[in-house]
């Protein structure tokens, strides 16, 4: 079920970091959808992010990644997922554990845990 939401932001943690700020702009099921502005701490994780996104909009032939390009893809999303991501909502002084991540230039996609973690107090 596909539901915009109202002006909803976030930050972005990784491995326990903020990395940026997140405005939320939707849900789809136990996806979410949004804009992403990368903060100073994002750098250490920019390459990851940059080669997925090179691999999934670069052409190939016949509309196929190459196996040794599959094989890069691979890797890259195996280091993107032992990432410990997830977000923070300040209005809801809520947490929300990210399954999956995908940050596609100024577009990010998340694929949440489950939702509801509440928090006493929060970074």
């Amino acid at each position: 079920m596909k539901r915009k939401v109202s002006r909803m932001n976030a930050r972005l943690y990784l491995d326990d970091q903020e990395v940026g700020r997140v405005e939320v702009k939707g849900f789809d099921h136990a996806w979410g959808f949004g804009d992403f502005v990368p903060g100073d701490g994002f750098d250490r994780y920019a390459r990851h992010f940059g080669a997925w996104s090179r691999l999934l909009h670069a052409d190939h032939a016949d509309d196929r990644l190459s196996d040794a390009d599959l094989a890069e893809l691979r890797k890259v999303e195996y280091a993107i997922d032992r990432l410990h991501a997830r977000l923070f909502l300040p209005d809801r002084m809520e947490w929300r554990p990210i399954a999956e991540l995908n940050i596609d230039g100024p577009l990010i996609e998340w694929r949440e845990e489950y939702a509801g973690v509440e928090t006493a107090g929060a970074a």
